[in-house]
């Protein structure tokens, strides 16, 4: 253990280029928190990014949205303290819902070993497969098949009755949390499978606003740069256009795509072929890849998925009510 200013840092929980994030305590309240920090000689627009993340966020005190502690920098290291979030992805989450004991990695255990997530990973937030994970030897494994309809197993887990109750009720959570930071006029803009993490309680939680971005900011914050996480942005995002709440609930259409259909919509590996795709063409029609998927949820993809915006829902509320009306379907034991 060391010590960061007044944290005291017990383990490291997630690494990357742009910096790592560390489960540690802070002495002067003695809470948990997630320390953020950037590493030394960081680029100036990542340190402006987390100063804007602490910004819009400090104010914000939201069940489904992570709250933002504080801020600083000490030696010369911007960092930011966030609620310390004990739980799982949504992904990860969803593939042991039926489990009688959800089954979590001990500290310095698991799938990602002592040096926790890696984040560059998740930024580029590969292709996750069937994602009907098994929890086995305490480490999550992942089944690929990106083309593939899923088997009939995989489907039996996936469109299982308390699996497509816990998936609406969580991203009506999170819908919850964007109606909060859109009331705001704040677009969080890389919301992903990766973004949601599920505690022990069933409370949705919606991290990592990195590149959050105020609507009556007309700044051009990232110059010349497509921002964001390419596999689950708007089109217009991708064509570095404009973007409001809308672009938000495309993003949420892409994460609950993918945890029907056990891929994302589209699953090109090079990133210009990936911006094509995500800018002029459909995605594989759910049904097919998981004939048993809900009709009401996949007809909601779709609508999420739109190219134009105003062919979307108009807001999280609507789109939270919609998921807790077919998620009382499943609730009730009634398809």
């Amino acid at each position: 253990m060391r010590w960061f200013g007044p944290f005291h840092i017990e383990r490291q929980v997630g690494r990357g280029g742009l910096g790592a994030v560390f489960r540690a305590v802070d002495s002067r309240s003695g809470e948990a928190v997630a320390l953020k920090m950037l590493p030394p000689g960081n680029d100036p627009l990542a340190a402006q990014r987390l100063a804007r993340e602490f910004s819009a966020l400090r104010q914000v005190a939201h069940p489904n949205i992570v709250r933002a502690l504080d801020a600083g920098e000490e030696n010369g290291i911007p960092w930011l303290a966030m609620e310390f979030i004990d739980g799982l992805g949504v992904r990860e989450w969803l593939s042991v819902i039926n489990d009688p004991v959800p089954l979590e990695p001990e500290p310095g255990e698991g799938a990602h070993g002592s040096e926790g997530v890696d984040l560059d990973v998740l930024f580029d937030e590969p292709d996750s497969g069937a994602m009907l994970a098994a929890a086995r030897a305490r480490s999550f494994l992942r089944v690929t098949s990106l083309e593939a309809a899923l088997d009939e197993d995989e489907q039996k887990e996936a469109n299982s009755p308390e699996r497509l109750a816990a998936l609406c009720e969580a991203l009506a959570q999170i819908c919850d949390g964007l109606a909060e930071i859109h009331g705001r006029g704040l677009v969080h803009r890389d919301l992903k499978p990766s973004n949601i993490l599920v505690t022990p309680a069933r409370r949705a939680i919606l991290v990592d606003f990195g590149l959050l971005r105020r609507l009556s900011d007309d700044r051009v914050t990232d110059p010349g740069r497509v921002v964001g996480t390419y596999r689950y942005m708007a089109p217009e995002q991708a064509k570095n256009e404009a973007v409001d709440r809308r672009s938000d609930l495309y993003s949420l259409g892409a994460t609950l795509y993918e945890l029907l259909a056990g891929r994302p919509p589209f699953n090109e590996e090079q990133h210009y072929q990936l911006l094509q795709a995500v800018v002029g063409r459909k995605p594989p029609a759910l049904h097919t890849l998981n004939p048993g998927a809900p009709q009401a949820l996949c007809t909601l993809a779709d609508r999420l998925l739109a190219k134009d915006p105003a062919d979307r829902p108009g807001d999280a509320r609507e789109v939270a009510m919609m998921l807790r009306g077919v998620g009382r379907r499943f609730s009730s034991g009634v398809n």
